[in-house]
């Protein structure tokens, strides 16, 4: 809780008899006209009194209260709310503006991944509207009241799965139920994988930097993204995409536009350092700057009318502009978050195979980080220009190593962040949903365990299998 807010108070002492309102029933046209200015003058005084009397109101505590058919988010302020609430799709997410109001300094307000919330954005525009956004996965039905509280007023916003849900990434299907229950119908959910871009730097007539030995930053940082396109294909609940395959030169915006068309969940940019210190050494990790992120949004902005422009399914070519600056800000600002907490953790993994150029996540405003909904990294593996890191780049031992640890850092990000419409988020609980087409067998090996230890860990009488039944997945075997 925090300290209360001193009121501010207006207080006008209106001296009534310096107007001649007894001018009004005089006879001559100027008292009249006086006197209808001097009564004027009057009710904007009055008016100018009430509206400076107006308080923004605080929230100045937030409470998540979960149940078995709500999700009651709880806002505490100081002062009733002026609220307004609507729902939108594609993607599904609910928006609360609320007029003159503020959050409370150092408060942040949070729902720790419950379902179905994702996340929750915010931001106060000029005005001082207050526009709240909670990103959801799946359609939800809302109601809102405000109640009287022993500190002010409590808005209760509730959240309650709507009877179809509907999005681009999860699907519904209809199936029939086990011959016992022929009569019951069940709604089985289909989960995603992450999709991650991997981009090799440079390419076709763009070199990147040259070693000593002659040695193309191109040819090494492809190496590199191929070894990691291998291995992120084979972890369960990953899908991997490189957006060069080959020695082809590929404009920045270009990347960037290829890993949006994808959906992609992370953008990785693979590259090779070069200084004119022959000393300077070791890998390093760069996300957006703050400078970066400021004019690319203005760039966006100036040309949604030219463009459709999305931001994870919303255009802003028909927003007006302080709402499309609010979408675009919030969007950037959750995008910049997961990628300076990606970045912390490929950095971390990078520094157990070898020297750190610098002891923290480097920030700059290269074009491939500029995506605005997609959380982007740029990793620089190694200084081409040091004799000894590119003899290191040349070797394919350091250059699995390398891939092995962007592996290992986007894993330990997403296994504890993944959302909840994901495999991964299903692997974290060591379940796995049935889907149609998929055998006993097909899904040992996709978890790289024994199909006979599956079946015992279940206790399992045979192979054949249900869609929508849910296994448990016992401890990778390998």
């Amino acid at each position: 809780m925090f300290g209360a807010r001193k009121k501010k108070s207006t207080v006008m002492i209106l001296e009534l008899h310096q107007f001649n309102i007894v001018g009004v029933l005089g006879n001559t046209q100027s008292n009249l006209l006086l006197s209808v200015r001097q009564i004027s003058l009057l009710v904007f005084m009055l008016l100018l009194g009430a509206s400076l009397s107006v308080q923004s109101a605080v929230v100045d505590r937030f409470t998540v209260q979960n149940n078995a058919q709500n999700l009651n988010l709880v806002f505490h302020l100081d002062a009733r709310p002026d609220h307004k609430i609507f729902k939108l799709t594609n993607p599904d997410r609910v928006v609360l503006d609320l007029k003159a109001t503020e959050i409370a300094h150092g408060l942040e307000l949070q729902a720790n991944h419950q379902a179905p919330i994702d996340r929750i954005r915010y931001a106060t525009r000029a005005d001082g509207l207050l526009r709240v956004v909670l990103d959801t996965s799946r359609q939800v039905d809302v109601l809102d009241q405000v109640r009287k509280s022993s500190s002010g007023f409590e808005l209760v916003i509730s959240l309650r799965k709507s009877g179809v849900i509907q999005s681009k990434e999860v699907k519904v299907t209809t199936v029939k139920a086990a011959p016992q229950q022929s009569k019951a119908r069940t709604q089985v959910r289909h989960y995603r994988d992450l999709i991650i871009a991997i981009d090799a730097g440079h390419g076709g007539k763009d070199p990147g930097a040259i070693g000593k030995k002659g040695t193309y930053e191109k040819d090494v940082v492809l190496k590199i993204a191929r070894d990691l396109h291998g291995l992120v294909s084979k972890e369960p609940g990953y899908q991997s995409v490189l957006i060069r395959k080959k020695d082809v030169f590929l404009s920045l915006r270009e990347r960037i536009e290829r890993a949006r068309n994808l959906n992609a969940d992370l953008f990785i940019s693979i590259h090779a350092d070069a200084a004119d210190n022959r000393k300077a050494t070791g890998s390093s990790v760069y996300v957006l700057s703050q400078h970066g992120a400021s004019s690319e949004a203005a760039k966006r902005l100036a040309q949604r009318e030219n463009a459709v422009d999305l931001l994870g399914g919303v255009s802003l070519k028909d927003k007006e502009d302080t709402l499309a600056h609010v979408l675009l800000d919030l969007t950037q600002r959750h995008t910049q978050d997961v990628s300076y907490a990606v970045a912390n953790s490929v950095r971390a993994q990078l520094g157990e195979i070898g020297a750190l150029h610098r002891n923290r996540v480097e920030k700059a405003g290269f074009v491939v980080l500029k995506s605005p909904d997609i959380p982007s990294i740029l990793v620089e593996t190694a200084f081409i220009s040091n004799r000894a890191d590119e003899k290191r780049l040349l070797s394919s031992k350091f250059q699995k190593k390398l891939a092995k640890s962007l592996l290992m850092g986007v894993k330990n990000y997403f296994y504890k962040h993944a959302a909840d419409d994901t495999i991964i988020a299903v692997l974290r609980k060591r379940e796995h949903i049935i889907r149609s087409g998929e055998t006993l067998s097909g899904i040992a090996s996709r978890y790289k365990i024994r199909t006979t230890s599956l079946r015992q860990y279940n206790k399992l009488k045979s192979d054949v299998l249900r869609i929508g039944q849910i296994l448990k997945i016992p401890v990778s075997e390998t």
